[in-house]
Protein backbone atom coordinates (compact mmCIF):
# COMPACT_ATOMS: atom_id res chain seq x y z
CA UNK A 1 0.00 0.00 0.00
CA UNK A 2 2.47 2.36 1.09
CA UNK A 3 4.26 1.74 -2.56
CA UNK A 4 0.81 2.44 -4.14
CA UNK A 5 0.83 5.88 -2.30
CA UNK A 6 4.49 6.78 -3.57
CA UNK A 7 3.79 6.39 -6.83
CA UNK A 8 0.62 8.08 -6.85
CA UNK A 9 2.98 10.94 -5.29
CA UNK A 10 4.75 10.75 -8.25
CA UNK A 11 2.57 10.44 -10.75
CA UNK A 12 0.88 14.36 -9.66
CA UNK A 13 4.27 15.78 -9.10
CA UNK A 14 5.59 14.29 -12.42
CA UNK A 15 2.37 15.56 -14.57
CA UNK A 16 2.45 18.86 -12.86
CA UNK A 17 5.70 19.05 -13.68
CA UNK A 18 5.44 18.23 -17.27
CA UNK A 19 2.31 20.56 -17.55
CA UNK A 20 4.40 23.46 -16.26
CA UNK A 21 7.26 22.39 -18.82
CA UNK A 22 4.69 22.05 -22.27
CA UNK A 23 3.25 25.11 -21.49
CA UNK A 24 6.73 26.72 -20.81
CA UNK A 25 7.77 25.24 -24.52
CA UNK A 26 8.07 21.30 -23.67
CA UNK A 27 11.58 21.34 -24.39
CA UNK A 28 12.67 19.72 -21.01
CA UNK A 29 10.14 17.38 -20.50
CA UNK A 30 12.58 14.96 -19.48
CA UNK A 31 14.23 16.56 -17.51
CA UNK A 32 11.41 17.74 -15.56
CA UNK A 33 10.27 14.04 -14.91
CA UNK A 34 13.48 12.96 -13.74
CA UNK A 35 13.72 15.83 -11.60
CA UNK A 36 10.39 14.84 -9.98
CA UNK A 37 11.22 11.20 -9.78
CA UNK A 38 14.41 11.87 -7.85
CA UNK A 39 12.26 14.08 -5.40
CA UNK A 40 9.74 11.67 -4.77
CA UNK A 41 12.63 9.26 -3.71
CA UNK A 42 13.95 11.87 -1.78
CA UNK A 43 10.73 12.69 0.25
CA UNK A 44 9.97 8.96 0.39
CA UNK A 45 13.65 8.26 1.96
CA UNK A 46 13.27 11.25 4.11
CA UNK A 47 9.81 9.57 5.25
CA UNK A 48 10.67 6.30 6.25
CA UNK A 49 13.93 6.97 8.50
CA UNK A 50 13.67 8.27 11.98
CA UNK A 51 9.45 8.07 12.03
CA UNK A 52 9.34 4.48 13.72
CA UNK A 53 9.53 3.20 16.87
CA UNK A 54 12.55 0.77 16.12
CA UNK A 55 14.67 3.52 14.93
CA UNK A 56 14.57 5.15 17.91
CA UNK A 57 14.94 1.99 19.47
CA UNK A 58 17.87 1.29 18.08
CA UNK A 59 19.16 4.94 18.37
CA UNK A 60 18.64 4.73 22.13
CA UNK A 61 20.06 0.61 21.98
CA UNK A 62 23.55 1.38 21.15
CA UNK A 63 24.42 3.89 23.85
CA UNK A 64 24.37 1.14 26.15
CA UNK A 65 27.65 -0.04 27.46
CA UNK A 66 29.02 -2.90 25.76
CA UNK A 67 27.19 -2.78 22.39
CA UNK A 68 29.08 -2.01 19.43
CA UNK A 69 27.82 -0.63 15.81
CA UNK A 70 28.77 -1.94 12.74
CA UNK A 71 27.97 -3.06 9.17
CA UNK A 72 25.10 -1.23 9.55
CA UNK A 73 24.18 -3.30 12.64
CA UNK A 74 24.18 -3.66 16.62
CA UNK A 75 25.70 -6.16 18.70
CA UNK A 76 26.61 -6.92 22.13
CA UNK A 77 29.02 -9.92 22.54
CA UNK A 78 27.96 -12.49 25.11
CA UNK A 79 30.83 -14.75 24.54
CA UNK A 80 33.76 -14.72 22.62
CA UNK A 81 34.56 -17.78 20.20
CA UNK A 82 38.07 -18.31 19.26
CA UNK A 83 37.02 -20.17 15.69
CA UNK A 84 37.30 -18.92 11.88
CA UNK A 85 35.09 -16.69 10.93
CA UNK A 86 32.89 -17.39 7.90
CA UNK A 87 31.91 -15.76 4.90
CA UNK A 88 28.97 -15.05 2.98
CA UNK A 89 29.53 -18.23 0.51
CA UNK A 90 29.85 -20.60 3.61
CA UNK A 91 27.41 -22.87 5.73
CA UNK A 92 27.03 -22.92 9.20
CA UNK A 93 25.67 -24.81 12.10
CA UNK A 94 24.00 -22.90 14.59
CA UNK A 95 21.82 -21.53 17.10
CA UNK A 96 19.03 -18.80 17.40
CA UNK A 97 16.47 -16.74 19.05
CA UNK A 98 15.07 -13.98 17.57
CA UNK A 99 12.64 -11.90 19.31
CA UNK A 100 11.19 -7.97 19.03
CA UNK A 101 12.16 -4.89 20.98
CA UNK A 102 8.95 -5.54 23.14
CA UNK A 103 9.93 -8.59 24.37
CA UNK A 104 8.00 -10.96 22.35
CA UNK A 105 9.37 -14.64 21.14
CA UNK A 106 8.81 -14.57 17.55
CA UNK A 107 11.05 -17.86 16.98
CA UNK A 108 13.48 -19.80 18.64
CA UNK A 109 15.85 -22.49 18.12
CA UNK A 110 17.75 -22.61 21.26
CA UNK A 111 18.36 -25.73 22.95
CA UNK A 112 16.36 -27.91 19.70
CA UNK A 113 18.29 -29.26 16.93
CA UNK A 114 20.91 -27.50 15.74
CA UNK A 115 20.15 -25.60 12.38
CA UNK A 116 22.66 -26.08 8.73
CA UNK A 117 22.42 -23.19 6.51
CA UNK A 118 24.05 -20.96 3.95
CA UNK A 119 24.77 -17.59 5.45
CA UNK A 120 23.53 -15.87 1.59
CA UNK A 121 20.13 -17.28 2.47
CA UNK A 122 19.71 -15.42 5.62
CA UNK A 123 18.30 -11.73 6.35
CA UNK A 124 20.65 -9.19 5.37
CA UNK A 125 21.02 -8.34 8.49
CA UNK A 126 22.19 -11.80 10.26
CA UNK A 127 24.23 -12.51 7.61
CA UNK A 128 26.39 -9.34 8.23
CA UNK A 129 26.61 -10.49 12.10
CA UNK A 130 27.62 -13.66 10.93
CA UNK A 131 30.47 -12.21 8.65
CA UNK A 132 31.54 -10.50 12.20
CA UNK A 133 31.63 -13.59 14.40
CA UNK A 134 34.11 -16.55 15.14
CA UNK A 135 33.22 -19.66 15.92
CA UNK A 136 32.19 -20.58 18.83
CA UNK A 137 30.36 -17.00 19.56
CA UNK A 138 27.09 -16.04 21.18
CA UNK A 139 26.05 -12.95 20.50
CA UNK A 140 23.07 -10.70 20.93
CA UNK A 141 22.82 -8.99 17.74
CA UNK A 142 19.89 -5.76 17.21
CA UNK A 143 19.02 -5.74 13.65
CA UNK A 144 17.09 -2.38 11.79
CA UNK A 145 14.27 -3.24 9.91
CA UNK A 146 15.70 -2.07 6.42
CA UNK A 147 18.35 -5.11 6.86
CA UNK A 148 15.52 -7.36 8.76
CA UNK A 149 12.53 -8.12 7.32
CA UNK A 150 11.61 -4.48 5.76
CA UNK A 151 8.53 -2.10 5.14
CA UNK A 152 6.34 -5.88 4.25
CA UNK A 153 7.45 -8.16 7.42
CA UNK A 154 6.95 -11.13 7.59
CA UNK A 155 4.77 -14.12 9.80
CA UNK A 156 4.66 -12.57 13.53
CA UNK A 157 7.12 -9.98 12.44
CA UNK A 158 5.25 -6.30 11.68
CA UNK A 159 6.53 -4.31 8.96
CA UNK A 160 9.07 -1.81 10.07
CA UNK A 161 10.47 -3.77 13.37
CA UNK A 162 14.04 -3.86 15.12
CA UNK A 163 14.77 -7.37 15.74
CA UNK A 164 17.08 -8.59 18.56
CA UNK A 165 18.59 -12.46 17.75
CA UNK A 166 20.45 -14.28 20.08
CA UNK A 167 23.15 -16.19 17.88
CA UNK A 168 25.31 -19.42 18.94
CA UNK A 169 27.37 -19.77 15.96
CA UNK A 170 28.48 -23.66 16.79
CA UNK A 171 30.38 -24.17 13.53
CA UNK A 172 31.27 -23.51 9.87
CA UNK A 173 30.07 -26.41 7.55
CA UNK A 174 33.52 -28.16 5.87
Amino acid sequence: MKKNIYWMIAAILTSGTIMMSTSCGGNNEKKAQAEAEATVDTVAVEVKRDTFPADKWMEENKQKEGVVEKDGIQYRILKEGTGKIPNKRMRVRMNFDLRLTNGKVVESHQGKDVMELPISRLIPGLQNALRLMPEGSTWEVYVPWDLGYGEEGAKNVPPHSALIFKVHLIEIVK
